[in-house]
């Protein structure tokens, strides 16, 4: 490296004038997103026109009446185009919405149902002489993340992901000719939303976790939570009923939470597998069942070669089923009970597979790639590639985001960035890193949302610059093949794009409740919480404290995290020693002493919820 760049690859200045572009960066980010939450209530442009040359991102696709028109949803473009899987030709793309996190289509195969996770709504489209119009929309739960529709198509669950809600939506409006949609049920959930799948007894929904390793039960007629499991696994990505209708196929990874970050562990496949795990669905339906003892999965990797991301799966016939790799650019063609495995090269980050309604192909959806990859399973060839659209110049944090979710730049392509921190957020799991300079003391997966101005970084606040603990993490965490100083600045710029995870319990109008919030805030304050949790940014510290634990190594002064969003977590403290924000405090007496009392307690929680 010459003398004229810096370690980052770009023209050499001082650290700290470098430091106050990325915080000058990062407050500019925040400002925005703050910003945004205003023009969200704006109503959205009356014109349908889409510009060719954007970014679209496919996220979720169904085919409609015809058998051969593919309804697309497009996540950044907020647009739902239709493709002719033949003649490969895309058609029509309507403008719906800002942010789009899912699709499907009702039986009828002639309406349409997307949700829009930045208005926070649900949207319904026809289908009818080869084109879509909107007929209706319906504010939903904020941050919906995936639509499920009953097979007779009366009734549809939105998983809403913040919010931690599951809604129940009555769709026979839509046969009126100005429906009115209308939410039935609402459904409070223990964890995060995302995937979810009907059972075929039609009433019932397994709902998936969107971080961590659980799963609920949830009857959408009567509008009931039955049972919630935890699986031995994160990233629950994709769920299928298996062609028997016998076994729920959820694919996922499995850390080992106490294996080093070895170069060795990571080729062996010891810290890090991607499987799709089979549950039987009677084991499901029981209230009471430890499906964390099941060890009923099939291992995805090939050859040496990691399956980073297992996303989307799709049934395909009695013997074989189909996922998405999601980070490794490839799809998999499973057969049997796992013994045949074929992998096929396809677009950049796949993240869905759709079946065809008849014939051997299939459909794989390309999400950074803005293209449709056509697969005939029975020969196990991609025969062609459909563009969406033209692709424009990728800025620095969108370069960034693909580099995040790419498990190739890992040793042999197991992980990568997002395996651990899920969308940006936690798994909640612990992970032995050398993230502190040593092995053997694992600690907990912190989120990257808000992380720009959390400085220091690391656990024992060893990082004092936030490229310095990228370019740790991709070389002795992930053990990548090459670091490049343009890598690390781009995964720098994306992380500026990524805000603090929302409060699960925002502050409402109701006035007992903002009064009990207020309340916990001044006991947050006369505690002498902020004294290492400093507000009203970040709600975290530049230096590091003891704070009466210590870890397998002995140190007990640790880099105090960000509490924005800190309802949102699975665990706390550096091991996750309290599974719950309460235990924090009620077993662990965590800066509290013995005299708080239980309404002090809870003012105290209903505030760090509110953050």
């Amino acid at each position: 490296m010459n003398a004229s760049t810096d370690r980052d690859g770009l023209p050499s200045r001082t650290r700290n004038n470098r430091k106050r572009i990325v915080d000058g960066a990062a407050l500019s980010a925040c400002l925005a997103i703050s910003l945004g939450c205003v023009l969200l209530a704006a109503p959205p442009s009356p014109s349908p026109a889409v510009t060719s040359v954007r970014l679209r991102r496919p996220i979720a696709a169904a085919f409609l009446d015809d058998g051969n028109t593919l309804c697309v949803a497009n996540r950044r473009a907020g647009t739902v185009a239709l493709v002719e899987v033949r003649p490969r030709r895309v058609g029509a793309e309507l403008l719906v919405g800002k942010s789009l996190a899912d699709l499907a289509v009702l039986p009828d195969h002639k309406h349409v149902l997307t949700v829009d996770d930045e208005r926070h709504e649900l949207i319904a489209l026809s289908f009818d002489g080869g084109r879509l119009r909107v007929r209706a929309r319906l504010p939903v739960a904020p941050y919906p993340a995936s639509i499920a529709v009953q097979p007779d198509g009366r009734r549809a669950t939105v998983a809403s992901l913040w919010s931690r809600r599951l809604q129940v939506v009555d769709l026979t409006p839509l046969s009126a000719p100005a429906p009115s949609l209308r939410i039935v049920h609402t459904i409070r959930l223990p964890f995060a939303p995302r995937c979810q799948c009907v059972l075929p007894d039609g009433s019932r929904v397994v709902v998936a976790d969107a971080f961590a390793g659980r799963l609920a039960l949830v009857d959408a007629v009567a509008g009931r939570l039955l049972a919630v499991h935890e699986v031995k696994g994160h990233n629950l990505h994709g769920l299928a009923v298996s062609a028997d209708r016998k076994k729920l196929l959820v694919a996922h990874q499995i850390l080992d939470q106490h294996t080093p970050t070895l170069e060795e562990k990571i080729w062996r496949g010891a810290l890090m597998t991607n499987v799709v795990r089979t549950v039987p669905l009677v084991e499901l339906r029981k209230p009471r069942t430890n499906l964390r003892e099941s060890d009923e999965w099939i291992s995805l990797k090939g050859n040496g070669q990691g399956a980073g991301d297992p996303a989307g799966v799709a049934v395909l016939s009695e013997d074989q089923f189909a996922v998405a790799l999601a980070g490794v650019n490839e799809v998999a063609l499973v057969e049997g009970d796992g013994d045949r495995i074929r992998r096929l090269a396809v677009g950049r980050r796949p993240t869905a597979v759709v079946r065809a309604p008849s014939g051997p192909e299939m459909v794989v959806l390309n999400t950074f790639d803005d293209s449709l990859s056509i697969v005939d399973a029975g020969h196990r060839l991609v025969v062609a590639t459909i563009a969406l659209g033209a692709e424009p110049t990728l800025t620095s944090a969108e370069r960034g985001e693909r580099l995040f979710f790419d498990a190739q730049l890992s040793r042999d392509g197991w992980f990568s960035c997002h395996s651990c921190h899920t969308d940006g957020h936690t798994n909640g799991l612990l992970a032995d890193t050398l993230g502190d300079g040593t092995h053997g003391t694992p600690k907990r997966t912190l989120t990257l949302r808000g992380t720009a101005l959390t400085d220091p970084w690391g656990w024992n606040g060893g990082m004092k610059y936030l490229q310095d603990q990228i370019e740790k993490s991709l070389t002795d965490t992930m053990h990548a093949p090459s670091a490049s100083g343009e890598q690390i600045n781009d995964l720098l710029s994306y992380l500026h794009t990524l805000p603090p995870p929302p409060p699960p319990e925002p502050v409402g109008d109701d006035a007992a409740d903002r009064a009990q919030v207020e309340r916990g805030r001044k006991l947050f304050h006369a505690r002498g919480c902020v004294r290492c949790h400093i507000p009203p940014l970040t709600y975290s510290g530049h230096d590091v404290h003891d704070v009466g634990f210590a870890d397998e190594r002995g140190l007990r002064k640790f880099n105090p995290p960000s509490l924005r969003g800190v309802g949102q977590g699975y665990g706390f403290l550096h091991d996750n020693r309290a599974a719950t924000l309460e235990e924090v405090f009620t077993k662990h007496r965590h800066k509290v002493g013995p005299s708080i009392s239980s309404e002090e307690l809870a003012d105290l929680l209903r505030f760090l919820r509110s953050l």
